[in-house]
């Protein structure tokens, strides 16, 4: 190959590469009736924008409101063999304490887990 060849082809691979990451850092909206945990950070309720950065099968959440942040955590991507018609919440729940397992996100069959199981179904 020459020079030029090898240059415009790393060119290439570098915006590639640079378009791929940009795409895939998301936002969505999702209201919480009732306070809840994410990784041991606790979230009133209230109205969030979740934005996601996935890097493979990592995610990195943060949940903010009214610009601030308010907790971040890291997650595993799921895929869902059925797409949602909304935004959802899935909680795991110990007594009175109400953590988040997993949100789904409309109209995607994107979904984002966190540490632990049994998750029942809320909003």
């Amino acid at each position: 190959m020459t020079r030029n060849a090898v240059r415009f082809a790393l060119l290439v691979l570098a915006v590639t590469v640079s378009i791929s990451a940009f795409a895939r850092s998301k936002s969505e909206s999702i209201s919480l009736f009732q306070d809840v945990t994410v990784n041991g950070t606790n979230i009133p309720k209230g109205d969030y924008v979740v934005k996601y950065d996935i890097e493979g099968s990592n995610a990195q959440v943060k949940f903010t409101q009214n610009g601030k942040e308010i907790a971040s955590a890291n997650g595993q991507v799921k895929t869902l063999t059925k797409k949602p018609d909304k935004n959802q919440v899935l909680l795991n729940t110990a007594g009175e304490t109400r953590s988040i397992s997993e949100i789904d996100f409309g109209g995607k069959e994107t979904a984002i887990t966190f540490e632990g199981t049994g998750a029942t179904a809320g909003k």
